[in-house]
């Protein structure tokens, strides 16, 4: 009796087998490994491109990254020079002390403002963003630091001139 439970098991072994061989012969037959070879070539030509896309755009980015920080160094050494003017012209009593004391203020306020800026900026490129959503915000506090800059160097000159 045992000999028999092995046979029919043996039987629908093959015939599953039998099933199997000729459900890949059909999918030869009918082009089905050049279709799937195909469809993943596809899908590696996509995915290669967006990765090429992606090292673009991140390039872009650090390029502008890259120049709102050579701005904002810029107007820092721009704000450190109107400071040692400033000192210069306190010392050699060419202004007030009340007006330099507001000078001094607006100054300082500066710099504090133009390195929070900076920081930001500094994130954004550590964090490798690819979004530039906020840098029109950015662009526009820079045309603001300047703007607030160029007010200050007009004061520092008036003050000193008098």
């Amino acid at each position: 009796m045992h000999a028999l439970s092995i046979r029919p098991t043996a039987l629908a072994l093959a015939l599953l087998a039998g099933c199997t061989y000729l459900d890949e012969r059909r999918d030869l037959n009918a082009g089905g490994p050049q279709q799937r070879e195909a469809a993943a070539a596809g899908a590696l030509a996509a995915e290669r491109q967006r990765s090429a896309n992606l090292s673009t755009e991140q390039a872009r980015r650090e390029r502008e990254l890259g120049a709102i920080n050579a701005r904002l160094a810029t107007a820092q050494a721009g704000l450190d020079e109107q400071t040692r003017r400033l000192d210069a012209a306190l010392k050699s009593r060419q202004i007030s002390a009340s007006r330099y004391a507001e000078l001094k203020r607006q100054a300082d306020a500066l710099k504090s403002d133009t390195a929070s800026l900076k920081l930001r900026n500094d994130a954004d490129r550590a964090s490798k963003a690819s979004t530039s959503s906020n840098d029109p915000a950015k662009l526009q506090q820079i045309e603001t630091l300047d703007k607030r800059r160029k007010d200050l160097e007009a004061a520092l000159q008036a003050a000193v001139r008098q």
